[in-house]
């Protein structure tokens, strides 16, 4: 009599048909090596996490039960996301927190609490938990990603209540501005900002906010006149005084550009983009050594500027050091290409949340 398949066949089988996204069919692969090995954690765990990609959040809890006995970050990560999905908020901050204090460096444990919070209007512990994750990840993409959504949310929805009531205060034309610069809606944003500009042409942050603007779509005349007029209401500024510098290296004023940027790094030190403008002087004025002293700066402060380490292999090669010049342009071919993943990863989450779930619920008392 033929034996049929072991157990660790059938558990192949289901994680393949679950990376293929047939949960319903992993499902049932997984239950027959529960029912082969109740014993199982991996059978047992297996079941419980398509039963809840299934959105069966009570029953994947009952699969699970027996796991729970010990505290399990995964369990309750499981649970946490499956009631996330199916929008019970309060369910899923449960579990997440429990996963959170359970494995307090999983990433993904931190964003799906910080996004729980948020779909349950409590936008300022979603914005509290990402930012305790930013404060040991600085960098992470996704944490920003998350907390620049939820900023956004927020924003709309006091420009609503304040265009009740003063439709036409510089203020609410400002904020409509950062509305559509944060989507990269640059016309409309140019447009806001300008209005906003003739109700309050001596308003700190007006000239900068038009002058951004150009700076961001490459209209460098235009960006140059509104960040000069910046300078002269508020001089310490450090981000007027950064694209100013950056404007000059650009169009090949170095000693000017240069002036402005050692002012912005004085101001903020770490405006990391002010580093990488003055490295890019350094190199137009073959002072290789200082601009690698800069690069490095960078790529420390943030390792996943493929700018910076494309920059690097670039003077180590006028330097003569042809191997660090190659690790470099390895790194910054890398780092482009995961960034591209990443892009892609994130559109299309955002796009499956759009498809399964409502807008967040924002509280009008946060």
């Amino acid at each position: 009599m033929a034996q049929g398949p072991s157990e660790q066949e059938v558990l192949a089988q289901a994680q393949s048909l679950e990376k293929s996204g047939a949960f319903q069919e992993a499902a049932q692969k997984y239950q027959s090596a529960l029912d082969h090995s109740p014993s199982s954690p991996e059978a047992r765990l297996g079941v419980g996490r398509m039963l809840a990609k299934l959105g069966r959040c009570q029953e994947s809890k009952d699969a699970l039960k027996p796991l729970a006995g010990s505290p399990r970050a995964d369990v309750e990560q499981i649970l946490g996301a499956c009631y996330f999905r199916m929008h019970g908020f309060d369910q899923a901050i449960t579990h997440l927190q429990l996963a959170r204090d359970l494995q307090p460096k999983d990433q993904e444990v931190w964003i799906d609490l910080g996004r729980a919070y948020a779909s349950a209007g409590r936008n300022h512990e979603a914005i509290s938990t990402l930012k305790a994750w930013l404060a040991h990840n600085p960098r992470d993409p996704d944490a920003l990603y998350w907390i620049g959504n939820i900023y956004n949310s927020m924003s709309q929805n006091v420009l609503d209540g304040m265009i009740v009531k003063d439709p036409d205060n510089y203020l609410v034309l400002e904020l409509e501005g950062d509305q559509f610069r944060l989507r990269q809606d640059y016309a409309k944003a140019l447009q806001a900002y300008q209005e906003a500009l003739k109700a309050a042409p001596d308003a700190p942050g007006m000239h900068f906010n038009v002058g951004d603007v150009y700076y961001q779509t490459m209209k460098l005349p235009e960006a140059t006149e509104q960040l000069e007029k910046e300078l002269k209401i508020n001089p310490y500024h450090p981000r007027a005084n950064f694209e100013l510098g950056d404007i000059d290296i650009k169009q090949g004023h170095v000693e000017e550009g240069m002036a402005y940027l050692s002012r912005a790094i004085k101001l903020d030190p770490a405006l990391t983009e002010a580093h990488r403008s003055l490295a890019r002087g350094l190199l137009a004025q073959k002072r290789y050594e200082d601009a690698v002293r800069e690069l490095l700066w960078v790529t420390k402060a943030d390792p996943s500027d493929h700018t910076a380490h494309a920059m690097l292999a670039g003077a180590y090669r006028q330097m003569g050091r042809p191997r660090e010049a190659q690790q470099e342009a390895e790194i910054s071919q890398k780092l482009m290409h995961d960034q591209e993943i990443g892009l892609q990863n994130l559109k299309r989450e955002e796009q499956e949340i759009n498809d399964q779930s409502p807008a967040p619920v924002v509280s009008h008392n946060q």
